[in-house]
């Protein structure tokens, strides 16, 4: 989630980078908006997967197809680790984290309430909640002990956890270059804990026991969450460069979840149609549609831009030599 990447718009102005008509199209604000586009679509998708893998077939199958899900985005994760390019990286650091958290980490709070014989917890006279919603609000605790590490990293590129740096004044020393970083860890790492951290935040933000849905102050948090999300779209449009947008994009989508994915269905305001994908099967089809077009273009916009980009250089070394 850093800023570092951030370029300004004029740079895309160099001469030779890309040609018109479409030449706005490889840089801000676009490049940043399918980025977003990118990492919002793929929380309904995987949602849905989610449900499928649970009411599609038999039951007894339901655990196996889950496994299956994870085994894939462990298969995805070691194959992108051991590749050195950033697109490469991303990509798959994205997609390894999105199906191992629904094929295994989530699922298994669902499997153990499911295995054990656990009904649905009363937890207030009006909100009754399946148990493995109550074992991954538990785990948020555990995931904010985890990312203290992360958190107090002089070397992290968080723009988030830079500024907590500041503000407990602390100093963790000179950060290092970065050269050499994995992009597939990292965007894996991203993907996992900022997945967790907000859907256990969420969790516990609407649990009656605590403040609940309709709690003043829960109408406060989601604003706040709502205008913070807003100000990260308008920073990410800022992006002239494709992969880190989309690593920006992640964080960025799970805060902009929170109070239009989450509570924006809670609240009546539409129909969460992700968790009922059998009855919606059109709508889902044409976000997953619309999901692959846009991942495309963030690849295309990529490569183009990279490829102008050693043009440039190789240009500049030929005419100093």
């Amino acid at each position: 989630m850093s800023q570092r990447d951030t370029q300004s718009s004029a740079a895309s102005t160099e001469s030779g980078e890309v040609e018109r008509p479409y030449g706005r199209l490889y840089r801000a604000p676009f490049i940043g908006l399918v980025a977003f586009f990118v990492a919002l679509l793929a929380s309904p998708i995987f949602h849905s997967v989610s449900v499928l893998a649970k009411h599609a077939g038999p039951e007894e199958y339901a655990i196996y197809i889950h496994l299956a899900i994870g085994a894939v985005g462990l298969a995805v994760f070691l194959y992108g680790v051991r590749k050195e390019g950033e697109a490469i990286g991303t990509i798959t650091g994205f997609v390894a984290g999105s199906l191992l958290w629904v094929g295994w980490a989530s699922a298994s709070f669902y499997y153990h309430a499911h295995g054990a014989g656990i009904d649905p917890v009363q937890l207030s006279e009006t909100q009754r909640r399946n148990a493995n919603f109550i074992f991954i609000e538990s785990s948020f605790a555990i995931c904010v002990v985890v990312l203290l590490f992360f958190v107090f990293n002089k070397d992290t590129k968080c723009d988030a956890f830079r500024w907590i740096q500041r503000v407990t004044r602390i100093n963790l020393g000179r950060a290092s270059s970065g050269q050499g970083r994995n992009y597939c860890r990292i965007t894996f790492l991203e993907t996992i804990f900022v997945t967790w951290f907000c859907y256990g935040f969420a969790l516990y933000l609407s649990d009656d026991r605590f403040l609940g849905r309709h709690h003043v102050a829960t109408y406060a948090i989601v604003g706040l969450m709502a205008l913070w999300a807003l100000y990260l779209i308008w920073k990410l449009l800022r992006f002239e460069r494709a992969m880190p947008a989309l690593r920006f994009a992640i964080p960025t989508k799970a805060i902009f979840w929170i109070p239009f994915g989450e509570y924006g269905p809670n609240y009546g305001f539409y129909e969460d149609v992700w968790v009922k994908p059998l009855e919606y099967t059109g709508p889902m089809w044409a976000v997953f549609i619309v999901f692959i077009g846009t991942l495309a273009a963030v690849v295309l916009v990529h490569q183009r831009r990279e490829a102008a980009r050693n043009a440039r250089r190789a240009a500049r070394i030929a005419a100093e030599s």
